[in-house]
């Protein structure tokens, strides 16, 4: 069951229209916590996540009425974390092309072995297929929703799940070969 399965009163919602700070207060608390988590699992990047989670409440206090109610608050509020997620990865995207054109000098990079660290294993992956593998197993999102996310077909979404469940084993079973090799 997902955290973003909760909900917020109309007496809260007003509230939090009003700008009262002890409503807005109860929403964060009630919520940071999935949000970071949801943030931090599709980024992998500590400052990332946070910037997400603090411009997603925003967005979340600012456009309150936009909430109808039809679906629980949290569902709401985990759309808008998605969409802040993807435009920080496109966001990083951009920056990585125009940093690596930029580098010119390589340093030597110091490699740790973390043996079936799912967190060093969840950063390997690419951002999207990593996304909507975090979307589809953890939060519980259908196909249809994560398609209509990116504003891609349904396909696209099972596809990148594939993709991601395929190098996760590869790197597992690779892990395994390397593991018994040293015993």
């Amino acid at each position: 069951m997902s955290y973003f399965n909760q909900n917020i009163t109309d007496i809260t919602k007003k509230q939090v229209l009003r700008g009262q700070q002890q409503a807005c207060r109860h929403v964060y608390d009630t919520f940071s916590t999935p949000v970071y988590n949801l943030a931090f699992r599709m980024l992998q990047n500590i400052d990332d996540a946070q910037d997400v989670m603090q411009n997603s409440f925003i967005i979340a206090f600012q456009k309150i009425t936009q909430w109808s109610g039809k679906s629980a608050f949290g569902f709401w509020l985990r759309r808008i974390v998605v969409n802040q997620c993807l435009d920080q990865i496109k966001k990083n995207h951009q920056q990585l092309t125009i940093e690596s054109q930029e580098q010119t000098d390589h340093k030597q990079k110091i490699e740790y072995d973390y043996q079936h660290d799912l967190n060093l294993m969840l950063a390997k992956l690419p951002p999207l297929s990593r996304s909507v593998l975090w979307l589809y197993e953890v939060e519980g999102m259908t196909h249809v929703e994560i398609a209509d996310l990116y504003k891609m077909s349904a396909s696209f979404s099972k596809s990148q799940l594939a993709r991601s469940k395929q190098l996760l084993s590869k790197w597992l079973q690779n892990q395994e070969v390397h593991h018994e090799k040293s015993l």
